[in-house]
């Protein structure tokens, strides 16, 4: 049954189109694909005897189901990883055959993201889409907000916040939180690290706050972003911390040998044969090269990019409901936010050491693939933020040494 809903969105959600079998990283490929109870149900009705002996053969009830309406049933894929039902133009045969009401509520909505707040419906893009990174990335002038109405036959939500709970909870100021978030990374009266690096010194000192007796919006009001501005010293030699820690992180989870994509993973190649550090020996031996490398990069492509990297990060923190999105605490959720934008920084910085070039499209196109192989793949994230605590990286100090 069509639903007409409206929605807060990015404005660029209006622009996107599916490129289909033109992409050239199908969201088809590579990852797994789940079937919807409903969906499966309409599946043991088609008639289509092609259709129905692929479905015969690779469909089945998933006995690990979390969500009737997302993963009742599963896809089996074949030995390329490819969906049984992708035909040789890349294109899905029950869409091409049956229409898109066939499809499951996966299929249908990616890469689109729903998120629901109070009664309020959002929807964003997942830069895991080729063509949604494209669209988003190389807005220049960055990421406004608008509203519409849209008709939907199919769709998940794929999160939901309460603000309005009778217990006092940090819950009931998310919009304040997200909000004020979003504004401090937007402000391009500082440099990206200056922004990361207030955002972080304002979560931090936002769970001292107490929600029960204090004025949260009062606190968020008044915070002065100079004053934390002013903390931030950056430090070159902060770049040896960096290669150090994510050298040997990349090396510890395996990325190369455990990773499904192949694109990371020659990604993976480049850079450490880019920084070329067998230990920290080489590390400590190499070390003015490596100052001179990423001050060079990060002057030369970076901070004429920098948009780039704020629109990934303006897109994540909406469609994640930052800063609720991953661990315990709030804190945890920039740390990883944090790490995503170092890991990502270090790769491309690895990736010219090792062709000496860059440019604007390869920037795009590698936070693509690395939203898709790294972010789709909790295990890793989560890995490594039990790491940083175990190790009590978990503060201010740590976040200054990644930037």
């Amino acid at each position: 049954m069509k639903k007409i809903i409206k929605l807060l969105h990015p404005s660029y959600l209006d622009e996107f189109k599916c490129i289909g079998g033109e992409c050239e990283d199908n969201c088809c490929v590579g990852w797994d694909v789940d079937i919807d109870k409903i969906t499966f149900k309409q599946y043991s009705e088609i008639d289509d005897n092609e259709i129905k002996v692929v479905i015969k053969d690779n469909v089945f009830e998933n006995r690990n189901c979390t969500n009737e309406n997302a993963d009742y049933g599963k896809v089996k894929l074949n030995k390329e990883k490819r969906c049984p039902f992708l035909n040789d133009k890349n294109y899905c045969n029950i869409q091409c055959k049956l229409g898109e009401n066939y499809l499951s509520k996966v299929c249908t909505s990616f890469p689109r993201i729903i998120n629901k707040i109070d009664d309020q419906y959002e929807m964003s893009l997942d830069v895991a889409c080729p063509e949604a990174a494209r669209l988003i990335l190389s807005k220049e002038e960055g990421l406004e907000l608008a509203e519409s109405e849209k008709i939907f036959n199919k769709y998940i939500i794929n999160d939901e916040i309460e603000t309005n709970l009778d217990e006092e909870s940090w819950l009931n100021y998310f919009k304040e939180i997200r909000g004020f978030s979003i504004k401090i990374i937007k402000d391009r009266n500082f440099t990206l690290s200056e922004r990361l690096y207030i955002l972080g010194d304002f979560i931090e000192n936002l769970e001292y706050v107490d929600y029960e007796t204090d004025d949260v919006n009062e606190f968020i009001k008044e915070y002065d972003v100079a004053l934390a501005r002013n903390s931030y010293k950056k430090d070159n030699l902060n770049y040896i911390f960096q290669v150090s820690f994510l050298n040997n992180m990349i090396k510890s989870l395996d990325i190369v040998n455990e990773i499904d994509s192949e694109t990371f993973k020659r990604y993976t190649r480049q850079v450490l044969n880019g920084i070329n550090a067998k230990d920290n020996y080489d590390i400590e031996k190499n070390a003015d090269k490596y100052i001179y490398e990423f001050e060079y990069y990060i002057e030369k492509y970076l901070n004429e990019n920098d948009y780039i990297f704020e629109n990934y990060l303006v897109n994540f923190m909406y469609n994640n409901l930052f800063p609720f999105s991953e661990g315990e605490y709030m804190f945890d959720a920039y740390i990883i936010l944090l790490i995503r934008y170092s890991l990502m920084r270090f790769y491309l910085i690895g990736i010219y050491l090792d062709n000496q070039t860059d440019s604007r499209e390869n920037i795009i196109k590698f936070i693509q693939v690395f939203a898709k192989a790294i972010e789709h793949d909790k295990n890793y994230l989560g890995e490594i933020l039990d790491y940083i605590k175990e190790n009590k990286f978990d503060n201010m100090e740590f976040a200054g040494m990644l930037l």
